[in-house]
């Protein structure tokens, strides 16, 4: 655990279970009414704060381990109790709207409840993964936006020493990018030089970034087959970054030895087309921290004889 500013008690963290974005369509209520709720809640028509004992506000909100799959958007909560009774929180109950549409719900008690010490305030965290290919089946609208919008309603149940609880429910909002993969477009293979012994060729690619962010690559490594075969592959040293909805274009000149690759590829060269598939692998530097990135396009090229 990690200390918390001056007079607050230390922040504990709320573990979520693995996978609990999955399978928890029971706990899913209609979107207008997830929405509807968020709004009561944010307009302050609850319980008014005078007549309770634990407060719930936000303190701050982050976004962590983010990779093409997905990411966790942590919510950062200050629990405040002006009672002279320490409480538990020993359940929670919640529910998640993205871009207008449920996602997920949640309810579970704990197996060790968190101390909310009397006339005090004590931290904790609300962790929610997201997992792109989960949300995009889910909330397919998500995918036409760079951030999608997330609403957090539910309620907090804690518990004194003589068992009485008291619910305090909460919204918050947020939001997140949503991650788009690499464009790959391969373009024609053009054939410089082409003998009985080997040829010369230029191999074109660009790679494109849908992100609303730049990427700065590190070490791209690539491998690029023909007809099952592998004509070239390698690294390109890092240090280029790809502009947000931007491209960045690659021509590699490279040389084969039919003697080592075999003969039958004299035949594929003098072909006007040839089925291929380009595949790579980088790390990139992005304002979210690193990024893996990998990509793969499979297709025929067409191939030309330069001039």
């Amino acid at each position: 655990m990690n200390k918390g500013l001056a007079g607050l008690v230390l922040w504990t963290a709320i573990v979520y279970p693995s996978g609990f974005g999955l399978n928890m369509g029971q706990w899913l209520l209609r979107r207008t009414a997830s929405c509807l709720l968020f709004f009561l809640l944010a307009a302050g028509l609850t319980v008014s704060p005078a007549n309770k004992n634990i407060i719930v506000s936000l303190e701050r909100k982050e976004i962590r381990d983010m990779d093409p799959s997905g990411l966790t958007l942590v919510f950062f909560l200050e629990i405040a109790n002006s009672s002279r009774s320490s409480y538990s929180l020993s359940a929670y109950d919640y529910r998640v709207v993205v871009e207008g549409a449920d996602y997920f719900a949640l309810k579970t008690s704990l197996e060790s409840p968190i101390l909310v010490e009397k006339e005090r305030t004590t931290r904790i965290s609300l962790p929610l993964k997201i997992t792109y290919p989960d949300l995009l089946e889910r909330v397919p609208g998500a995918a036409d936006v760079p951030k999608a919008a997330c609403y957090v309603t539910g309620l907090l149940i804690f518990t004194d020493s003589r068992g009485r609880q008291e619910t305090t429910p909460f919204a918050f909002s947020g939001d997140f990018p949503v991650f788009r993969e690499l464009e790959v477009e391969v373009k024609p293979l053009a054939v410089k030089t082409l003998t009985i012994g080997g040829a010369e060729f230029t191999l074109s690619f660009s790679l494109r970034n849908g992100n609303n962010f730049e990427l700065a690559l590190g070490k791209l490594s690539y491998r690029f087959e023909v007809e099952g075969r592998t004509f070239a592959e390698g690294i390109i040293p890092g240090g280029k970054k790809i502009e947000s909805q931007a491209e960045l274009s690659f021509s590699l000149p490279l040389m084969l030895d039919f003697f080592e690759i075999g003969r039958e590829v004299f035949d594929i060269l003098q072909k006007p087309s040839a089925a291929c598939l380009l595949s790579g692998d980088s790390w990139a530097d992005s304002v979210w921290g690193q990024l893996k990135l990998s990509f793969a396009k499979k297709g025929d090229i067409q191939i030309i004889r330069a001039q």
